[in-house]
């Protein structure tokens, strides 16, 4: 593929993947996947044959490596566990603020929205959740837990954040994302 080609796709992705974050599955239309890529209706169907659920599963894949990333660079970079979850809530808080409280999750819009009619994208949902459980079960090991523990305690601080950044969102307040912060910190303090 040419490089022009894969700039197009990308931008096509790109402006998937903040469309439907902020709107949703089903509020985001092929022709406003084209109007906000900039790309030629015939390079959306010629990089995509597949319709819009491969563009949206492509693009969770990448709103999947981005969260990915701050998860595991919260962990890799902080000298413990504080630190580390400190990061990761603040990190997500400050990306929801940014977007006037537009853009929490990359995935929980479209996660909310889909079902077994759209294989491919729900597949790219439970895939994200996968990931990043794993991730911070790793970070979690990583800074001493146990793995028995650390799985267990990665399933609730996911279920945390994905929480927070919901009602963070609606409320249009960090209040949510602090509160929740404080919570897994609290729970994961030495007694």
């Amino acid at each position: 593929m040419s490089s022009k080609g894969q700039q197009t796709q990308e931008k096509i992705l790109s402006a998937t993947l903040d469309l439907i974050e902020r709107q949703g599955f089903h509020n985001t239309g092929l022709q406003q996947i084209i109007k906000a890529s900039g790309a030629p209706k015939g390079s959306l169907y010629f990089h995509f044959p597949d319709g819009k659920d491969q563009i949206v599963a492509l693009a969770l894949e990448q709103g999947t490596q981005l969260i990915g990333s701050m998860i595991e660079h919260a962990f890799n970079m902080a000298d413990n566990l504080e630190v580390a979850v400190g990061w990761l809530f603040d990190g997500l808080s400050v990306r929801l603020q940014s977007s006037a409280f537009e853009k929490g999750c990359p995935v929980a819009t479209v996660a909310l929205e889909v079902n077994e009619q759209h294989p491919d994208v729900l597949e790219a949902c439970r895939k994200a959740f996968d990931q990043w459980q794993g991730a911070i079960t790793l970070g979690l090991q990583a800074k001493g837990m146990s793995n028995e523990l650390a799985a267990s305690e990665a399933a609730l601080m996911l279920s945390q954040l994905e929480g927070a950044m919901m009602l963070a969102r609606i409320r249009r307040s960090r209040e949510p994302m602090d509160q929740a912060r404080d919570a897994v910190l609290s729970r994961l303090a030495p007694a």
